[in-house]
């Protein structure tokens, strides 16, 4: 949050603290002065009350009026409420968005003059350039997830009465980008490469590749949520790597892993295994308990090393720009090919509804295309 001038904002003991400017040490540097609430609201009149009852030390401009209530002091306080409903990796995703990327920006803007063009300027600014290590500009849509943000923060504020108006937030438009879908010689190399000297890393990329599985969920997989006769394997967790809320502190872990539950209530399902990969699950089956990426250097494995693996693996099987949710995407776009009908692969996908599985998981292939023209022609020359 916003280290400068008066500002509120929550401490990691649960408290809120409130600082305001009460002058200048020997050397010129701010001395403050801080007061503490068990809510933002208390710290706010705490506040109010220091600057009317400390007239000098510096304060002259806070006896006007009541402490400025910044963009960042409300961040704060939106953060602190979603913290009750939203799962840890979504609050985590949240408040390293705002520290990174929104808070340098909009943080030390007063909360009732932030407009319309602030915002514009913001998202502009990160489309141009964005990316934290300087190479460039960010997505629409990730920009657009930014201003979503920042859109929930103002929306707060107006409910919460200290804004009277919220500006306006036009969003970029985005393209939807093109799935990745192995084809199937592709696939055929693939396979060959998984099924050669495999190891528990690749029987994981085979199960991703004929389930459909998400990298998150696979790293959470455990052996106890595959049946005993390896014909069916239940989603109930996904693992990810976040950043942690202190990593802004010397000497705290950047990072921690999260294990919760999936994406959407959608996403815990039941997937039916293809009876080939029996014999290589059997193979290398363990303790129930284990995770299904368990090896003797540590009890799972993380997304980031899974992606390593089959980033190496497709660039030795000739296979060029894919990325391991190209498995997902290949899965599902086969079992189309294959007849299997819109609804039980929206289920096996964990989607929450048939529309997006049609909308961004299944690709027709020009083959497919070419038979439906030929069914075309076959009924038109059946009714001359």
């Amino acid at each position: 949050m916003s280290k400068t001038g008066r500002n509120i904002y929550k401490r990691k003991d649960g408290r809120w603290e409130g600082r305001i400017p009460a002058g200048r040490d020997s050397k010129g540097k701010t001395i403050y002065k801080s007061v503490y609430g068990t809510n933002f609201t208390e710290a706010k009149q705490k506040l109010t009350a220091l600057a009317t009852e400390h007239p000098t030390h510096g304060l002259a401009a806070a006896t006007q009026s009541e402490p400025t209530v910044t963009f960042a002091d409300v961040a704060a306080q939106w953060l602190s409420v979603t913290s009750l409903k939203v799962k840890p990796s979504t609050y985590a995703a949240y408040s390293s968005t705002l520290d990174l990327h929104i808070l340098p920006k909009l943080g030390p803007i007063d909360m009732q003059s932030l407009t319309a063009l602030d915002i514009s300027h913001f998202a502009k600014g990160k489309l141009e350039n964005g990316r934290t290590d300087g190479k460039g500009g960010l997505s629409p849509k990730t920009v657009s997830d930014m201003l979503a943000i920042i859109n929930a923060i103002a929306e707060y504020a107006l409910k919460e009465h200290i804004i009277s108006n919220r500006p306006t937030i036009t969003y970029p438009k985005q393209r939807q980008p093109a799935m990745r879908v192995l084809s199937r010689l592709e696939q055929t190399a693939l396979q060959a490469a998984l099924t050669t000297d495999m190891d528990i890393y690749k029987l994981g990329i085979l199960l991703c590749l004929y389930t459909g599985l998400r990298v998150g969920e696979l790293c959470a997989l455990r052996w106890l949520d595959i049946s005993p006769d390896f014909s069916t394997l239940s989603v109930r967790q996904t693992l990810q790597r976040t950043r942690c809320a202190s990593a802004e502190e010397e000497d705290s872990p950047k990072t921690k892993i999260l294990i919760g539950t999936p994406k959407s209530k959608r996403s815990i399902r039941d997937i039916p295994i293809p009876g080939f990969l029996s014999e290589h699950l059997s193979a290398f089956a363990r303790n129930g308990k284990a995770y299904f990426l368990e090896t003797n250097r540590s009890a799972f494995t993380e997304p980031r090393t899974m992606q390593n693996h089959f980033a190496a693996l497709t660039k030795a099987a000739g296979i060029n720009s894919a990325n391991y949710h190209a498995t997902r995407h290949t899965y599902a776009s086969r079992c189309i090919e294959a007849g299997v009908d819109i609804k039980s692969l929206s289920e096996m996908m964990g989607h929450a509804s048939i529309g997006i599985t049609l909308d961004r998981y299944v690709h027709s292939s020009f083959d497919q295309k070419r038979h439906g023209i030929d069914k075309l022609e076959e009924f038109v020359r059946s009714e001359e």
